[in-house]
C-alpha cells in the first residue's frame, strides 16, 4: 500500500486577517501517514506567532517523537537586548537611538527579566502603562515599543524563546502629528529677529528647504553665483564616536544612497549668502569625507571654509542654535502652533515643500530638491496632492475630452 506524502498546511478558514473570525483557531497542520497506513494529524496554533517555516520544523519534530530544542533557561533580556545591538547594521543614528531606547527604558523595566518568562498580559500591561504615563509621548512609547518588539522577534527566530509574547499585542497610541506652516510673513520676520551673522540659516529652511544640519555645513565651495544653485553635500553632526563634538561630514543625510542634491537659489538668498561671506569671511575647517560602512575615525579628512560659526570658534551645532538663536526668536515673534508649541527647524522646511506641491511643482522636482524619495513625499504630503485636481483637473479634461470634428471631414 503506498504511502500518502506528509502535508504542511494552513488551517482552511476562508479568512486568514487578524482578528479571528468565525471561531477559527488559525493553526499549522501536519498530516502524515504511519508505515501502517494511519494517519495522523498535528497542529500549532497561530497565536504561538511563529512562522511556517517554524512550525514546520516543530511539527517534523512531533511527528519523529523527538524532543524540542531546549531553550536558554536564564537568557535575560539584558543579555539579548545587547547581543541584538551588537548585530545591527542599521544607520549610526538609528543603532543610537535603539541602544538608547534599551538602555535608558527597556532594560530599567525588562532588563533582569527572563526572556522565556515574558508573558503577553505583561506585555499589554506595560503598553496600557506607557500610554497612561503623561511624561511619555506618544511617539517616543511608539519607539520603545518597535525596539522591544524587534527584541523579541529576534529572539523567537534564533530560538531563544518558545513564543511571541507581543503576538497580537497592539502597540501605544500614536495620534496624527501636524506640521506647522510659517506664512511669508513670519519666515521673513524670523529672518529680521535672527543675529546679522546667523539670518542665512532660517532662510536657507524655509527658500530652499535644507535640513537643520545641512543649513550648518554650507561652505563657500557649494555656491554657484552663475547658475544659482546650491549644492548640498555636507551636514553638521553629534556622533557618539566623537564624544558628540559637532563634526562636519561629507553626506547630507544618514543614507548612503544620495550624496548631494542641487536646490536652486532665489536671488534674495543668494545676495544674502554673498553679502554674509563679505561681512563674515568663511572659515577652513576639517571635513569628514565619510566612507559607507566606516567610523568617522576611520575616514580620511578634508577642508572646506564653512560659513556659520558659533561664538566659541566651532560650527554651528543645534544646541547653540536652538536655544541660544531660534527659541528666542520665536518668543520674541510670538510664533507658535495651536498647541503653543514653538514650531521647529524641520517646519521651514516643510513650509518650502508644502509651498512648492501647493503651487504645482511637480513632486518629482520637489524631491529632487530636498533630497527626498516621491514615495516618501507622496505619503507625508498626499493632502496637498489631492488639491492638485482642482488646479489640473480642467487641463486633463481638455486633453482627454472628444476631439472636434474637423472643417475638412465636415465639407467632405
Amino acid at each position: 500500500m503506498a504511502r500518502k506524502p506528509n502535508v504542511y498546511k494552513r488551517c482552511d478558514c476562508p479568512d486568514q486577517n487578524w482578528p479571528k473570525k468565525n471561531g477559527c483557531s488559525h493553526s499549522w497542520s501536519y498530516n502524515r501517514t504511519n508505515d501502517k497506513g494511519s494517519r495522523t494529524r498535528a497542529t500549532i496554533p497561530e497565536s504561538v506567532g511563529v512562522t511556517q517555516a517554524q512550525a514546520q520544523a516543530v511539527l517534523d519534530g512531533m511527528a519523529l517523537d523527538a524532543a524540542p530544542e531546549p531553550v536558554e533557561r536564564n537568557l535575560t533580556f539584558r543579555q539579548w537586548a545587547a547581543d541584538w545591538l551588537s548585530r545591527r547594521r542599521a544607520k549610526e543614528v538609528s543603532v543610537s537611538r535603539y541602544e538608547q531606547a534599551i538602555r535608558l527604558h527597556l532594560n530599567p523595566h525588562w532588563g533582569r527579566k527572563r526572556l522565556r518568562t515574558i508573558k503577553k498580559a505583561e506585555v499589554e500591561a506595560w503598553v496600557q502603562g506607557m500610554e497612561a504615563n503623561e511624561r511619555i509621548a506618544n511617539s517616543t512609547a511608539e519607539g520603545h515599543w518597535k525596539v522591544f518588539k524587534m527584541v523579541i522577534k529576534d529572539a523567537l527566530q534564533n530560538g531563544k524563546i518558545p513564543a511571541n509574547p507581543t503576538y497580537e499585542v497592539d502597540g501605544p497610541y500614536v495620534g496624527k502629528t501636524t506640521s506647522y506652516v510659517f506664512t511669508p510673513e513670519e519666515c521673513w520676520a524670523i529672518y529680521d529677529a535672527f543675529p546679522e551673522r546667523y539670518r542665512p540659516i532660517p532662510m536657507l529652511g524655509f527658500a530652499c528647504g535644507t535640513r537643520q544640519g545641512e543649513a550648518f555645513g554650507v561652505c563657500e565651495d557649494v555656491i554657484d553665483s552663475n547658475k544659482r544653485l546650491l549644492t548640498v553635500r555636507r551636514q553638521v553632526l553629534r556622533a557618539t564616536e566623537s564624544g558628540y563634538k559637532p563634526l562636519l561630514v561629507d553626506r547630507i543625510k544618514t543614507s548612503p544612497r544620495l550624496n548631494t542634491k542641487d536646490a536652486p537659489m532665489a536671488p534674495y538668498l543668494l545676495e544674502a549668502l554673498e553679502e554674509h561671506m563679505e561681512r563674515y569671511p568663511p572659515l577652513a575647517t576639517e571635513t569628514v569625507l565619510w566612507e559607507h560602512k566606516r567610523k568617522f575615525n576611520d575616514c580620511k579628512r578634508g577642508t572646506a571654509n564653512a560659513l556659520f560659526w558659533t561664538p566659541y570658534s566651532n560650527v554651528m551645532c543645534r544646541n547653540y542654535f536652538n536655544y541660544r538663536l531660534w527659541k528666542p526668536a520665536l518668543r520674541k515673534l510670538g510664533i507658535k502652533d495651536e498647541e503653543g508649541n514653538l514650531p521647529t527647524f524641520h517646519d521651514l522646511r516643510h513650509t518650502f515643500i508644502s509651498t512648492c506641491l501647493h503651487n504645482g511643482i511637480p513632486e518629482h522636482t520637489v524631491a529632487a530638491w530636498v533630497g527626498d524619495s516621491v514615495e516618501e513625499l507622496r505619503r507625508t504630503y498626499s493632502h496637498l496632492l489631492k488639491d492638485h485636481a482642482d488646479t489640473h483637473g480642467a487641463v486633463a479634461a481638455r486633453l482627454t475630452g472628444r476631439p472636434q470634428p474637423s472643417l475638412i471631414g465636415i465639407a467632405a
